[in-house]
């Protein structure tokens, strides 16, 4: 990183997540001070701000001046460090007095590094989930409205692929769909982005000796077609992507074909697809006034600030996922998932109430695949069979 002055700006930084071709980058002023060439930034621990849920999520841009950086924020955890070179460094060029202001007495600090250049889309992405992949089985399976998503797609996995199936899925994560398919007799050639993700799910597979009967293969879904390029047509009997992999891809019309070639005559697909008309969010923004806010799925793409990922991503609707395939594969049936519940990151107070939680869960299950219901929920789970 080139040489800072934490003077430039009166010691202003701007903070940002990283997102491409978002129209509404959200930017946080916040003083900072240089520290071996890297910019360090302070905030009150007792009650951090909401912006560091996100900055230690995933690559940051911060811009100083006419500067721009893409990186890292990592929290500064050795406490002399804290206490002996940060804090006397800010206070002689912010004043004590003020610093205590601001942070109180327990203070918080992150330490940026990085570099001017921007990494591509899908380096972006894949560094959000190797950075989630060693922790990605306890959020999800510790988190109620997480689990819904995943008993639902486990269910109709179960339903559409009998042991001894040969199942291409794509965008497997930690194989939270993989190994309990494999543990019922289903051999699954797994594709992730996320090389440590992989990494899960291969051990995982070995340590419920299911590792026979999963494949591992790294790349992300537009480069799907040269990632099984030595596969014969019709190696699979199905394929299935559920909960967010397709919607971080970019481009998705070579998708089709490539899936067509891959899988059997009559063989089915599934697609679990991040909604473009949530319901329960657009309802849960409107209420509190935030009409922009209840509507910005409904945009091509969904800016940093506004996605459950951390990174940018596309939604996309029934209908324009049902026009994407249909040259190649006919839609048989949808089903709503998340209609009435809330989305896993707006959701955090209801899982305080479990009895009101399983009433929705409930009526959830029950509205997921009559009319109109099943085209607003969080998420849509869309059946396909090959023509």
């Amino acid at each position: 990183m080139s040489k800072l002055r934490a003077g430039d700006e009166g010691g202003i930084l701007h903070l940002a997540p990283v997102s491409l071709g978002s129209s509404e980058t959200v930017e946080i002023p916040l003083r900072f001070i240089e520290i071996q060439g890297r910019p360090h930034i302070l905030y009150a621990a007792e009650a951090p701000p909401a912006w560091i849920s996100w900055a230690t999520a995933a690559r940051v841009r911060w811009r100083i001046g006419n500067q721009v950086f893409v990186g890292n924020a990592s929290p500064v955890d050795d406490r002399s460090t804290l206490q002996q070179v940060v804090l006397p460094q800010y206070g002689r060029q912010f004043g004590v007095e003020r610093a205590s202001r601001w942070f109180g007495l327990h203070v918080g600090c992150l330490a940026l590094s990085g570099a001017t250049k921007e990494p591509s889309y899908y380096k972006q992405v894949e560094a959000l989930f190797d950075h989630a992949a060693h922790d990605y089985d306890r959020t999800v399976e510790s988190d109620r409205l997480n689990l819904h998503l995943r008993r639902v797609s486990s269910e109709i996995l179960r339903d559409l692929f009998p042991p001894g199936s040969r199942v291409l899925e794509i965008g497997c994560g930690t194989g939270l769909e993989t190994i309990p398919l494999a543990k019922a007799g289903v051999n699954v050639l797994a594709v992730d982005l996320s090389a440590k993700m992989l990494a899960e799910l291969d051990g995982k597979a070995r340590a419920a000796s299911v590792d026979d009967r999963v494949v591992t293969r790294k790349g992300s879904v537009g480069e799907l077609r040269s990632i099984v390029s030595d596969l014969a047509p019709g190696s699979f009997d199905g394929a299935f992507s559920h909960f967010g992999a397709l919607n971080c891809e970019p481009n998705l019309d070579g998708l089709p074909a490539t899936l067509h070639r891959l899988v059997k005559a009559n063989g089915r697909i599934s697609l679990g697809v991040l909604n473009r008309t949530s319901l329960a969010e657009m309802v849960r923004f409107a209420a509190g006034m935030r009409p922009r806010r209840a509507l910005a799925r409904l945009r091509a793409t969904l800016p940093v600030a506004q996605s459950q990922f951390g990174v940018l991503v596309f939604p996309h609707g029934p209908g324009q996922v049902r026009r994407l395939f249909w040259p190649f594969f006919a839609a048989e049936k949808a089903i709503g998932v998340s209609v009435l519940l809330p989305p896993a990151h707006l959701g955090r107070r209801l899982l305080r109430h479990p009895e009101l939680l399983s009433l929705l869960e409930a009526v959830d299950h029950s509205v997921a695949r009559r009319p109109l219901f099943r085209y607003l929920g969080d998420y849509f789970l869309m059946q396909m069979v090959r023509r």
